[in-house]
């Protein structure tokens, strides 16, 4: 299989600016009622000074990966305050469901539409087959955001995972192929917005049951509930 990976770079993500289509805006700025004042508090605390939503995004990332503790499971929060909340301002400790959706939370209290994603992490290397070996127990999530002109952009705040690099350049539209063997860029043309059709095409997940819980999946489930966000 011969697969692309966009690498915009951060020059590029800083330009994107805000001019969001209104299926983006209409359903990726969506926020429990019930959200706390104080993750909104914490988004504006993060972000004070900062101007892009890019600046924004990789501040809220920066902050979750060193405060934030890395752990496989959790205690059962306390029944009459906030998962989330109390994650971050008393558990301090997270595996990466609620690293993913403690981001997207304090995102759209900012009005950057982000969104829930669920998959794999890139898992171990094989010298000796020259591939990634990836097991079950790489199952992951993490926070998508949206730049217009280039579409979803992952983030990674989850402090177990390698962060993410981007290139720092200017040139918004390179791609890096696996297959280069000197680890340069290669030019292509710009990726493009989605459209439409990508969010009508998804799931109708209104009817699904769930709560907060601790286990990774059950996790999984009632987060996507909870924030109505796209699952790929």
């Amino acid at each position: 299989v011969f697969s692309w990976v966009a690498a915009p770079t951060t020059a590029g993500l800083k330009a994107a600016g805000e001019d969001y289509p209104t299926w983006i805006s209409d359903n990726y700025l969506q926020l429990p009622i019930t959200t706390p004042e104080s993750i909104k508090n914490l988004a504006l605390e993060i972000t004070e000074g900062l101007e892009t939503p890019f600046e924004k995004t990789a501040a809220i990332t920066n902050w979750l990966r060193e405060n934030i503790e890395y752990t496989p499971a959790i205690p059962s929060p306390p029944a009459d305050q906030d998962v989330i909340e109390w994650i971050l301002f008393t558990e301090k400790k997270a595996f990466c469901n609620y690293y993913s959706t403690a981001e997207i939370l304090m995102l759209r209290s900012l009005g950057i539409p982000a969104r829930w994603v669920v998959g794999y992490a890139q898992g171990e290397l094989n010298k000796d087959k020259g591939l990634y070996e990836v097991r079950a127990k790489d199952s992951h999530s993490w926070p998508e955001v949206y730049f217009p002109g280039y579409g979803w952009i992952e983030f990674e705040p989850t402090s177990a995972q390698p962060d993410i690099e981007r290139p720092s350049g200017d040139n918004a539209s390179s791609v890096v192929s696996p297959f280069d063997q000197t680890g340069g860029a290669i030019q292509n043309p710009p990726l493009g917005e989605p459209d439409e059709e990508e969010f009508e095409r998804m799931p109708d997940r209104s009817e699904l049951p769930g709560k907060p819980i601790i286990s990774p999946l059950a996790a999984a489930i009632s987060i996507a509930v909870l924030l109505v966000v796209a699952v790929i």
